[in-house]
C-alpha cells in the first residue's frame, strides 16, 4: 500500500469513528417536483479528489462539484414541471433565451435542507426552491383574464373556496390544470383568475390529501368539496367534474378569481 493509500484509509477509520455514513455516495432521485409541497427538490452528488492534499481540501472539492450538480439537477427537474396538458416548462422554453436566463437566475437561488457526508469523502447536497411568483409569472403572465361578468356568479356565504378531489384518478399536477363538465362546457382555468393574483400564487395549489386541503388556509374555513370523475384523456392535466356540481361550481366567481382552489392528487 502506498504513502496516499495509506492516507485515505487513515482517513476512513477516523470517519467511521464520528459517525458519518459509510460507503460510496449514493443519491436518492436527481429531481422531482414536490406539488404538494409546493417545491422543486433535488440532490447533487460530488466526489472527493484523490489528488487533494488533505481531507479538508478533498471534501471542500467535493462540495463545490455536488453544488454544481444540484444546479444542473434542480434546473432539469424545472423544465420538466407541466405548465398545462402537453405543455411543459421546457417547451416554453424553446427559443425563448431571455426566459431561460430568468429561470436559470431563480433556480441558483436554492437552498441546502440537507448535507450528507460519505467515509470515502464524497457530499450529496438535497437543495429545493419553492414553486413561487417567479414561476408563475414566467409561464402565467399574459393570460387573458376573462373581465365580463361569465365568470363572476354569486358567491354563497357557505363556500369559503374549491377542493377538487382528484384521488386516484391518474390526473397530472400542472401549474395551469383546467375543469369541465361531462359535457364539455368549460367551467375553470387559467382565464379565471386575476392577473395579480396569478403572479403571487398561481391557478390553484396542491394537497396530498383531503384532510390538508380542508385545514388550507386557500380553501378557507368552508370550502366546498367536489369529487371529480375523471381525466379527459390519460395522464391528463384536465380534470371532468359531474354535471351535478356545475351549477354550484359556477356560483364561486369571486373564489374561481381569487385563485382559492385546491386539488387533491396523489
Amino acid at each position: 500500500m502506498d504513502m496516499r493509500s495509506a492516507l485515505w484509509a487513515l482517513v476512513c477509520v477516523l470517519l467511521l469513528g464520528t459517525g458519518l455514513q459509510v460507503g460510496a455516495a449514493k443519491s436518492p432521485k436527481h429531481g422531482e417536483v414536490l406539488w404538494a409541497k409546493n417545491t422543486i427538490r433535488a440532490t447533487g452528488s460530488g466526489a472527493p479528489s484523490l489528488k487533494a492534499a488533505n481531507v479538508a481540501v478533498a471534501r471542500l472539492g467535493a462540495e463545490r462539484a455536488a453544488k454544481l450538480d444540484a444546479l444542473r439537477n434542480i434546473l432539469e427537474a424545472t423544465k420538466g414541471v407541466r405548465v398545462s396538458t402537453g405543455k411543459s416548462v421546457a417547451h416554453a422554453l424553446e427559443g425563448n433565451q431571455a426566459l431561460e436566463a430568468k429561470i436559470e437566475g431563480w433556480v441558483k437561488g436554492f437552498r441546502v435542507i440537507d448535507t450528507r457526508y460519505y467515509s470515502d469523502g464524497g457530499v450529496d447536497l438535497v437543495v429545493e426552491v419553492e414553486m413561487d411568483g417567479v414561476l408563475f409569472d414566467a409561464f402565467l403572465k399574459g393570460t387573458k383574464e376573462n373581465k365580463t361578468d361569465a365568470h363572476q356568479g354569486k358567491d354563497p356565504d357557505l363556500f369559503t373556496g374549491l377542493i377538487l378531489n382528484a384521488k386516484g384518478l391518474g390526473f397530472e399536477p400542472a401549474l395551469a390544470p383546467s375543469v369541465v363538465s361531462e359535457s364539455g362546457e368549460k367551467l375553470f382555468d387559467v382565464s379565471f383568475v386575476h392577473q395579480d393574483v396569478l403572479a403571487k400564487s398561481g391557478v390553484v395549489a396542491y394537497a396530498d390529501t383531503l384532510d390538508k386541503a380542508q385545514k388550507d388556509k386557500r380553501s378557507g374555513a368552508r370550502p366546498l368539496v367536489i369529487r371529480a370523475l375523471r381525466t379527459i384523456s390519460p395522464a391528463s392535466s384536465d380534470l371532468v367534474v359531474p354535471d351535478k356540481d356545475v351549477d354550484k361550481l359556477k356560483s364561486l366567481g369571486s373564489i374561481l378569481a381569487a385563485g382559492k382552489v385546491l386539488v387533491v392528487i396523489d
